[in-house]
C-alpha cells in the first residue's frame, strides 16, 4: 500500500545581531512577514557574541547592526572573512551614513546595507534578494530558456511579492507584458532614476496614471472608489504618487544590473507627460528591461517598465 507523505519545508535560519532588543523584534518581524515556509530566527546582542554562535549555527543570513559594543557589524564581516567564513551572506542595519565607510562595508562582502530608520518593504526586499524565497542560488551553467529569463532587469515572482506587500489584500494580477512604447503611455506617467555607482542613471522605471493609482491607492489604504475615480480622471491625488514613488524606491533592490552589484537607489520622481522627448527615446532602447500589466478587478489595467540606461 502507497502510504503519502508530506513534504517537510525549507527552514531558512536567520542571526540578527543588535545591541537593541526593539531593534531585534523589528528585523525578526520583518523577516516573519518574507514569505518563507519556515523561518528559525536567533539573535545577538553584538558581533562576539555572535561569532561564537556561529561556530555551531548556520544561517542562510546575517543580518547586523553596525555600531555595536565589543565588535561592530564591520568587525564581524571582516572577522568572518579572515576565518574563511567569508561565503556567509551578511547583511548591514545601520545608521552610518558615511560612503567611505559604507564602500568598505560591500568591499568587506556585504550583500546589503539599509540605513536606519527604515522601512518594512524595503527591507523585506532586501532580504529576498539576498535569499530567494525558493531556496535558489545562481546557477554555473544556463540553458538558453534560462539565459533569456536571467536577461530579465526583474524576475517577475520577485516584483509580484514586492507588490503584494503594499497592496493591503487586494487582489491583483501581475502579467509580463510586451515592451512599452510611447504610443501607449498615459498623458501623464511618473518616471522614476536610479543612480548607480558606475553612473548617475543607471536605470528608470516608468509608471503610467493607471499604475500609479492602483500602487499608490493601494499602498494609501485609499478606498476603491477614489482610485477608481482618479484612474477615469487620468489624474493620480498627491497621496498615491508618494506611494507609488515608495514602490519604485523598494524595487530598486530587485533590479540586476551588471554593473552594479549593490541594489540601485531611487535618486529622484518627476511627472511627465506621454511627449517627452526622452523618456520616448529610451523607451525604444533595450539596454535590459522588464515591462508588467497590474490588474485589479473593478478597477482596471496599469502598466509599468524598469528600463536600464
Amino acid at each position: 500500500m502507497h502510504v503519502a507523505t508530506e513534504t517537510t519545508p525549507k527552514v531558512f535560519r536567520f542571526l540578527i545581531v543588535d545591541d537593541s532588543r526593539a531593534i531585534q523584534a523589528i528585523i525578526r518581524r520583518v523577516v516573519e512577514a518574507c514569505g518563507y515556509p519556515a523561518v528559525e530566527v536567533r539573535v545577538a546582542i553584538n558581533g562576539e557574541v555572535a561569532l561564537d554562535m556561529l561556530k555551531d549555527y548556520k544561517p542562510d543570513l546575517v543580518i547586523t547592526d553596525w555600531h555595536m559594543p565589543k565588535m561592530s557589524g564591520l568587525e564581524l564581516l571582516q572577522t568572518l572573512r579572515q576565518l574563511g567564513q567569508g561565503h556567509l551572506k551578511v547583511g548591514l542595519v545601520t545608521t552610518e551614513t558615511s560612503p567611505t565607510m559604507l564602500e568598505e562595508a560591500r568591499r568587506n562582502g556585504a550583500v546589503f546595507v539599509i540605513n536606519k530608520p527604515f522601512k518594512d518593504t524595503d527591507l523585506i526586499a532586501h532580504v529576498r534578494h539576498a535569499v530567494p524565497v525558493d531556496g535558489s542560488e545562481p546557477a554555473s551553467a544556463q540553458s538558453p530558456e534560462e539565459e533569456a529569463a536571467a536577461a530579465r532587469l526583474m524576475i517577475t515572482q520577485e516584483c509580484k511579492d514586492l507588490i503584494q506587500s503594499l497592496m493591503n489584500g487586494i487582489p491583483f494580477r501581475l502579467l509580463e507584458e510586451e515592451p512599452l512604447v510611447a504610443h501607449a503611455l498615459t498623458s501623464q506617467n511618473l518616471i522614476g532614476l536610479y543612480g548607480g555607482r558606475s553612473k548617475p542613471v543607471t536605470a528608470i522605471a516608468v509608471l503610467d496614471t493607471n499604475a500609479v493609482c492602483i500602487l499608490g491607492g493601494g499602498g494609501s489604504r485609499q478606498p476603491p472608489a477614489a482610485v477608481r475615480q482618479a484612474m477615469q480622471q487620468g489624474q493620480a491625488t498627491e497621496s498615491m504618487v508618494k506611494h507609488a514613488s515608495q514602490f519604485m524606491q523598494s524595487a530598486g533592490a530587485l533590479l540586476r544590473l551588471e554593473a552594479e552589484k549593490d541594489p540601485v537607489p531611487l535618486s529622484r520622481t518627476s511627472i511627465v507627460p506621454q511627449s517627452f522627448q526622452k523618456l520616448n527615446e529610451l523607451l525604444v532602447k533595450n539596454g535590459g528591461r522588464a515591462d508588467f500589466r497590474i490588474s485589479v478587478p473593478g478597477y482596471g489595467d496599469g502598466r509599468f517598465s524598469f528600463l536600464a540606461v
